[in-house]
């Protein structure tokens, strides 16, 4: 994958300025007519520009969505939504088309969900995008992910992991074998970990392999698999396969079944490290959801060591940050144990930062050691009040005791942390 060279991009200039065509500040009427009279740019110029301008801004997401009187596209920025523009109507369908083969996804498919990934070149430079079509009562909705992946796997020790809960992590990932979920919402960093926790384990004497689909990153010393996306050889299927093979780590992708879940609850219990993610809102939470899936107590119980659960926060921007005073509402939603802190950070909003005052993310976590007591309950399938009532009495620590630290060391603001964990 290739790595995104954002100055350069921001050389490249504008065939035509999208704002001359948002319904919102021009007559639709006048739009509408110019797209008949075909003096609209192609789709396909239309989408290159948007793609530009995402990138140019800094964006992480692009979405379009169709709605009963335009298509308004809006870019993510570091989990933060910001329209870009409302193109007619008309144009939606195009659009989506265009999309959607770049990515040699169906175009009349339009009733089903897709996924795919697909390259454009802009200037001199390769981007990747992730593709998510879904299909709503307006039109079909469209995701745009842009991945701005580095040329070399992050460390561990730049994850943003507080001394503590490094320290909780690295003694997870030291064991010769059990299972390692790293959770977390969608577009949390738990790809990032999860590769940087692996690059941990290889030394020559390992035999290591990763079985994802899509594969994110090349890793030469590890055997990776791809499952096929028409279902004739699965996740499943690659992993029977590599418990011949003596692996000694095992990277998943994702559990996201009951059959892979347990297959990869199994490969932990005799003998393997396996690391995978999965979509959780907490750490303590993600055991009865595994459950839930169908996925047995006892292997669960046997081979689980533990979770980290993590999100991304932005940082405060180190070019226009500003000390000031806290008032009493934001003290008292950043909660106990400021210790009577009452001088805070903040961006004050500059070029460097889009006048946002924060630049770039880091995580917080929450790191869930299983212990005897957990496992028994696990087996037991208690609920989830007597896990956290385990968990704590052995020292567990919430995510917001690490993003409060965030808070107090300067890393982040307290707007931040509430909008984040409310």
């Amino acid at each position: 994958m290739a790595v995104m060279k954002t100055e350069e991009l921001k050389k490249i200039p504008s065939k035509f300025n999208l704002e001359q065509f948002d319904v919102a500040v021009f007559a639709k009427d006048k739009i509408r007519e110019m797209f008949r009279t075909g003096k609209l740019p192609t789709a396909d110029a239309m989408a290159e520009e948007v793609i530009l301008r995402a990138v140019k801004e800094g964006a992480s997401d692009i979405h379009f969505e169709p709605t009963d009187f335009a298509l308004r596209i809006r870019l993510g920025y570091e989990g933060v939504m910001k329209k870009l523009v409302s193109l007619p109507k008309d144009t939606a369908e195009n659009l989506a088309n265009v999309l959607k083969a770049k990515a040699g996804l169906n175009a009349f498919e339009k009733k089903k969900p897709q996924e795919g990934r697909f390259t454009i070149i802009l200037g001199n430079v390769q981007l990747d995008l992730r593709i998510s079509t879904l299909p709503a009562v307006t039109g079909e909705r469209i995701a745009l992910r842009i991945l701005t992946k580095a040329s070399h796997i992050t460390k561990i020790e730049e994850l943003g992991f507080s001394e503590t809960n490094l320290e909780r992590m690295k003694k997870l990932y030291s064991r010769p074998s059990g299972l390692l979920l790293i959770t977390g919402p969608a577009g949390s960093g738990k790809t990032t970990t999860a590769y940087a926790t692996v690059n941990k384990l290889n030394t020559p004497e390992k035999n290591i392999f990763t079985v994802e689909n899509p594969i994110e990153f090349k890793l030469d010393f590890a055997t990776q698999v791809q499952p096929s996306a028409d279902k004739t050889f699965t996740t499943v299927d690659a992993l029977r396969s590599i418990l011949r093979q003596s692996p000694n780590v095992i990277l998943v992708g994702d559990i996201r079944d009951a059959e892979t879940g347990n297959l990869t609850a199994e490969a932990a219990f005799i003998g393997t490290m396996v690391i995978s993610t999965m979509l959780s809102s907490d750490a303590i939470g993600t055991i009865p959801r595994l459950l839930n899936f169908g996925i047995s107590p006892y292997w669960l119980a046997s081979s689980l060591v533990g979770i980290a659960h993590q999100q991304l926060v932005r940082k405060i921007c180190e070019a226009c940050k500003e000390e000031y005073q806290a008032g009493p509402d934001e003290l008292e939603r950043l909660g106990t144990g400021t210790w009577g802190q009452t001088q805070y950070y903040r961006g004050k909003g500059c070029e460097a930062c889009n006048g946002t005052g924060y630049h770039e993310r880091t995580a917080i976590q929450e790191i869930l050691v299983i212990n005897d007591q957990m496992r028994d309950l696990i087996y037991e399938q208690a609920p989830s009040v007597k896990l956290k009532e385990a968990a704590f009495n052995a020292g567990f620590e919430e995510i917001r005791t690490d993003a409060k630290g965030k808070v107090t060391d300067s890393i982040t603001t307290i707007a931040e942390f509430v909008r984040s964990l409310g």
